[in-house]
């Protein structure tokens, strides 16, 4: 099968299959609009923080579907970049406030427009209906999974 296309079944069929391709893919793109430093995901973990200033990490975790520990590194390289500030809560001293520094905002603000930008173009290429339909199915998606995930 050398120099060949590797025969894939129905591996274009599955939709997991093919929603990883584009998860893959838009990682790529995104990243190439990100600042140096600025992992994917990072855009959205700092613009909830933004959002919510004085957010929890499990608060943050569960709002990214992730578990707890999964924020830790995250948050980590955060604090050393200094885009963000870890107070502890009065109500619960194993807790921590998350806010962004000036830095964190600086980081955001640059990222969100290069990444608003790249919404814009992606949403012109496909067409604003095409785009708002594959939004609207990502949603139910996203919905349906959960309920499989608790089921």
């Amino acid at each position: 099968m050398s120099g060949s296309e590797p025969r894939l079944g129905d591996l274009p069929d599955m939709v997991g299959v093919e929603l990883r391709i584009a998860q893959i893919l838009a990682d790529k793109v995104y990243a190439s609009v990100q600042q140096p430093g600025m992992a994917s995901g990072h855009y959205t973990v700092l613009s909830l923080i933004d959002s919510n200033p004085g957010i929890n990490q499990s608060t943050l975790a569960r709002c990214m579907y992730l578990d707890r520990s999964s924020m830790v590194p995250i948050l980590d390289q955060f604090e050393n970049k200094g885009w963000i500030g870890r107070t502890r809560m009065a109500h619960d001293r194993r807790a921590h406030a998350i806010q962004l520094t000036r830095a964190g905002r600086t980081a955001l603000k640059q990222a969100d427009r290069k990444v608003r930008d790249l919404e814009k173009r992606i949403a012109e290429q496909l067409g604003s209906t095409k785009s708002e339909q594959l939004l609207s199915l990502i949603k139910q998606l996203q919905t349906e999974l959960l309920v499989l995930q608790d089921g």
